[in-house]
């Protein structure tokens, strides 16, 4: 065959390939519209409100009075505020700049690039005359201009339970890095490490042990035998006071600046794990549980958290019917968990690490 031939034999495959193409998108649309969305708050809203899903048979909101919480005041950030490396959990370093000297945030890019993003896991700080505080070097809305500049490297990004060897070469890579990288862009700086990475792995490895004794969660199940109708569920969550959204799960949400943006959060171990509203409506999606969770090192508060979840998970129960267990799949313990709780807190407390603080959130 000649050229042409062949030519014309490539087009007819590539139509053909178009059309199947097309037909199976075709075939699968329903499914598609049903169980993608990417939508804002707002939106969201917008969403089950056509779905008449938006009104609740009765209004229990009472059960989640965030009045019930002991939430931290928290002063009204200043405008001086600066965002800058935590020696608690980083390794720093630092990038002497001579004196007089400003490095462009464009220059920044091509220092830190992305085969430097992807392959040296790290933070880089810079100081900036513009402002005269310390914040992101490679963020948008941030200053172009640096007279110091901090590379920190999060040790619990370098050594954790799925990287538990400490050696000494994970955190040498990047000054053999910074090296190569400050002579390919003719940088005269000058690196320095803010501490040893013999004391940075030290650091490391109690930051390691303290993430695998407090990083816990409380986790109550509603377990019912036969499975729970969806719209009742539904109706029940919303009654509670519940806002559903951030992943199609139902969620207590938390109107301070303090801790997570979440007191708890309800989902199930029924596929897909997540409430759609669109399946609920259609009668498709019934759970056979209900799962009630919040991260103990991220709450603002987890014992009085604990102690609404609770009383939350018992007015599900009234409606719904079903078996409160705990996260083994036993019949649930108020009082023992909430032993348990007290006494990991005061192990936190006693380790420095305040549920619900900045560092704690950092952490975990």
């Amino acid at each position: 065959m000649n050229k042409i031939t062949y030519i014309i034999i490539g087009i007819i495959i590539i139509i053909i390939i178009g059309v199947i193409f097309f037909l199976t998108k075709n075939s699968n649309s329903e499914l598609n519209q049903d169980d993608f969305f990417i939508t804002t708050a707002s939106q969201s809203a917008d969403r089950i409100e056509k779905l008449g899903l938006n009104k609740s048979s009765e209004d229990m909101s009472h059960i989640l009075d965030e009045s019930q919480l002991k939430l931290p005041k928290i002063e009204n950030k200043e405008e001086k505020d600066e965002y800058k490396a935590e020696p608690s959990r980083e390794w720093i370093i630092e990038l002497v700049i001579p004196d007089g000297t400003i490095i462009q945030q464009k220059k920044l890019y091509e220092l830190f690039d992305y085969e430097w993003r992807t392959n040296f896991s790290s933070t880089i700080f810079g100081h900036s005359p513009e402002d005269d505080k310390w914040t992101y070097a490679l963020a948008g809305g941030t200053p172009e201009t640096y007279t110091q500049i901090q590379v920190a490297i999060g040790l619990l990004d370098v050594f954790n339970d799925e990287n538990p060897n400490y050696d000494i070469e994970k955190l040498e890579r990047y000054i053999i890095e910074l090296k190569k990288r400050l002579k390919s862009h003719s940088l005269t700086f000058e690196i320095k490490e803010t501490e040893s990475k013999e004391s940075a792995i030290e650091k490391s490895k109690k930051l390691v042990e303290l993430n695998k004794l407090f990083d816990k969660d409380i986790l109550i199940g509603l377990q019912s035998e036969n499975g729970y109708n969806g719209k009742e569920v539904w109706d029940v969550l919303q009654s509670l006071g519940l806002k559903w959204g951030d992943g199609d799960l139902f969620h207590w949400n938390n109107s301070s600046d303090y801790a997570s943006d979440q007191h708890f959060s309800v989902w199930t171990s029924t596929e897909p794990g997540y409430f759609l509203p669109e399946q609920i409506k259609k009668g498709k999606m019934n759970p056979t549980n209900l799962v009630f969770e919040f991260s103990i090192p991220r709450s603002a508060d987890p014992i009085n958290v604990y102690r609404v979840l609770v009383n939350s998970i018992k007015y599900c129960q009234k409606r719904l019917g079903g078996e409160i267990i705990n996260r083994n799949g036993e019949s649930f313990n108020e009082q023992m968990e909430l032993i348990q709780l007290a006494e990991l807190i005061k192990q936190m407390n006693d380790n420095g690490i305040i549920p619900g603080s900045s560092n704690a959130l950092r952490l975990y």
